[in-house]
């Protein structure tokens, strides 16, 4: 869904933002007011900040996936050690093959929880900034009063519409990303307070009886 987020962001929002400074007309000749209404209108760029956001939300879920990699690796690398000592081990042949090919998986049900409950509150944080900073639609005139302004100036958007569609959009997707994470977190919570048992080696490692 992120992915999906910035795909169109950088398809899509390039062309109609790479102008929009440009494109901000004042009905003004007074210097530097264009520039100071244009920061007041937009203190950051639409597209980067919602490029920021998809990136931030995405990294929760990028060093989930490198530690489960990592410890991935590791038990690969265990487990390999682990054969090689038992087909080299002549002193326990009570030990049964499963013992020998079993190894304890490592419960990544509590890391996957955290980075949930991270991914939530960062999209939930960069929602309500994105409404203090830019609503949820643009405004086809902004009106500006700020020095060094000397009278109130009407300020035009270029493609208030296009704008604000993608806006929707951005909207849409990131609520439905929301839910989406918070419907995974509560269905994750749950599973792991039933305590669903996993793999028991404990059986596979015991010794045969004589």
């Amino acid at each position: 869904m992120v992915l999906l987020r910035m795909v169109v962001l950088i398809l899509a929002g390039s062309p109609v933002y790479q102008d929009e400074q440009e494109r901000f007309v004042c009905n003004t000749l007074q210097p530097g007011c264009a520039n100071v209404c244009y920061d007041i209108f937009a203190p950051v760029s639409h597209l980067r900040f919602w490029l920021i956001q998809s990136v931030s939300v995405l990294l929760p879920s990028a060093i989930f996936g490198v530690y489960v990699l990592h410890k991935g690796a590791e038990l690969a690398a265990r487990r390999s050690r682990g054969l090689e000592d038992a087909s080299e081990d002549h002193d326990a042949p009570g030990l049964t093959p499963g013992a020998r090919r079993c190894l304890t998986v490592p419960d990544f049900s509590s890391g996957y929880v955290v980075h949930l409950c991270l991914r939530t509150l960062t999209e939930a944080a960069f929602g309500a900034l994105h409404y203090l900073l830019f609503g949820f639609l643009v405004p086809k005139r902004f009106s500006c009063t700020h020095p060094p302004c000397t009278s109130v100036v009407d300020c035009y958007v270029s493609r208030p519409t296009e704008k604000s569609i993608l806006m929707l959009f951005v909207w849409a997707m990131c609520a439905l990303s929301f839910l989406l994470t918070v419907a995974d977190l509560v269905c994750s919570v749950c599973w792991k307070t039933q305590g669903r048992p996993g793999i028991n080696c404990a059986k596979a490692s015991t010794w045969r009886k004589p």
